[in-house]
């Protein structure tokens, strides 16, 4: 009787038996040292080299509880599961259920398979789908990564792994702090899928959807993009950093932020290389130096950002280039800033437009102090408009002008070298006639964007003569224009062409 117990003991442990067990897809007990049958709780004990199939499993234990009406196991000491002759799992206990084919596997686990290897204290495994995940802290490290995370699940069909919780991702090129990633362990393409901070380079990538490639060092980031390098910040829309080509693309709603220099540029698309040697925005562009009072807006067809020979930032802006401020305007073909001398150069037809005065020459520079004009020279063929009303204008010329600004105003210009003026002085608001005269060096002074008094510096030569007999054709000078329908009126203004 006793031998009979026994035998259809071991047939349910399936090592007899084998159309049964085929059957019921029981787990099949291969080996054990001592094998101890209880009849009363259906529970066995195995001891010493223990040997499990199920399925596609093999699994080797120190010891082992069989639990016969249930098709369950309790494995502790040295587990060690292969599936597929490809995956290992090991660790210092298990629990697993041969009719859910569900692994629970604890303390010291390791899954290894031939693209990464996982580390954690508790990890379920679902072996039918071939899922396992981990709720406590785990590590994944493979040839070029390794990811950390409080929750994490590795779908082995596909190739992909997705963490949640306080995951951090040591890549050759970035750090990445994050919510919630995937990785998928073929490509080496880490996805992101909620807030990430990504470190390398003195440079700090922020992003709420996105994607990088390990293997090429390609990031594409679409939503809730800021970027910070070294003295920079900036945002886009979409952000496109190749760290192999040292590129980075930017497209839409750009803002970059020089926290030095207090330069601010935006615009729909932009590039920059490597270390910021060179950047440019196109498609809206415009370039922002913020003043303490007031700000000048620039606008150009593109704007760029490179570097001179000893390593300081050079702005430029091109084509049909425009600027705003309530007291300054101007519009030209380019605009050059090198920001070490704070001196902005325009050239292509340059106006410029300061206290109700219109400004012209070959080209303009401009003198900026706290990113605000202080000073301004016009360079060849200088002339200065001022409109009294729409049949006069305060008008002077010569080969070299130099004009002073304080506090946002125009207040004394210099004539140096060929001048010539027409002027309208008046005598308590009344204009007395038309002052024209030539001299070599003129003062100019200006009150309440007013011409208020001309010196002349040399001997002067003209005539003041009652308005009623100066002939129209002699109240402008020769080469006088007026451009007031090019004048930029306001901030928006400057993008219209």
């Amino acid at each position: 009787m006793y031998l009979k117990i026994l035998l259809l003991s071991i047939c349910f442990a399936g090592t007899i038996c084998p159309s049964f067990a085929q059957q019921k897809d029981v787990i099949d007990i291969l080996h054990a040292d001592t094998y101890a049958v209880n009849m009363k709780s259906n529970i066995d004990s195995l001891l010493g080299n223990v040997r499990l199939k199920h399925k596609n499993m093999l699994m080797f234990c120190d010891k082992l509880y069989n639990h016969r009406d249930s098709n369950y196991v309790e494995a502790f000491g040295n587990v060690h599961v292969i599936q597929n002759d490809t995956l290992n799992l090991w660790g210092d206990f298990m629990l697993y259920n041969g009719n859910t084919e569900f692994a629970k596997v604890r303390d010291n686990v390791i899954m290894k398979d031939p693209k990464i290897t996982l580390t954690t204290d508790f990890l379920d495994y679902d072996a039918a789908n071939r899922v396992g995940y981990y709720f406590n802290k785990g590590t994944i490290k493979d040839s070029i990564n390794t990811l950390i995370s409080d929750i994490g699940y590795y779908y082995l069909p596909i190739n992909e792994m997705f963490f949640k919780d306080s995951v951090k991702v040591y890549t050759p090129e970035y750090t990445m702090y994050s919510d919630t990633l995937k990785y998928q362990t073929e490509t080496k393409v880490i996805t992101i899928l909620g807030p990430t901070n990504i470190y390398g380079d003195n440079r700090t990538l922020y992003s709420e959807n996105g994607w990088y490639n390990s293997l090429t060092s390609h990031a594409e980031l679409y939503k809730n993009n800021h970027l910070t390098y070294n003295e920079y910040l900036g945002r886009a829309d979409t952000l496109i950093v190749d760290s192999l080509s040292g590129k980075a693309i930017m497209h839409q709603n750009i803002h970059l932020y020089d926290t030095v220099n207090n330069v601010i540029v935006e615009g729909n698309y932009g590039e920059v290389t490597k270390n910021n040697d060179y950047a440019y925005v196109t498609e809206r562009a415009q370039l922002i130096l913020v003043g303490k009072t007031d700000s000048l807006f620039v606008h150009g067809d593109t704007l760029s950002s490179s570097k001179d020979s000893l390593g300081n930032n050079v702005l430029k802006a091109y084509y049909n280039t425009k600027f705003f401020n309530p007291d300054l305007q101007g519009i030209c073909d380019s605009m050059i800033f090198p920001v070490a001398d704070s001196t902005v150069y325009l050239f292509g037809t340059p106006i410029v437009w300061a206290s109700g005065n219109q400004l012209t020459g070959t080209t303009i520079d401009m003198h900026l102090k706290n990113n605000e004009v202080d000073l301004f020279h016009l360079n060849n063929k200088a002339f200065i408009v001022n409109q009294l009303d729409t049949a006069k204008f305060n008008q002077i010329k010569g080969r070299n002008m130099t004009g002073y600004i304080r506090h946002n105003e125009l207040y004394l210009v210099e004539v140096d070298g060929n001048g010539e003026s027409i002027y309208y002085p008046d005598d308590k608001g009344v204009i007395i006639g038309l002052n024209k005269t030539i001299s070599s060096a003129i003062k100019i002074h200006l009150k309440e964007k007013r011409v208020n008094r001309i010196v002349f510096i040399t001997k002067p030569e003209g005539t003041l003569n009652p308005l009623i007999i100066v002939d129209p054709k002699d109240r402008f000078l020769k080469d006088f224009e007026w451009h007031q329908d090019k004048q930029p009126r306001s901030k928006e203004d400057i993008f219209n062409k």
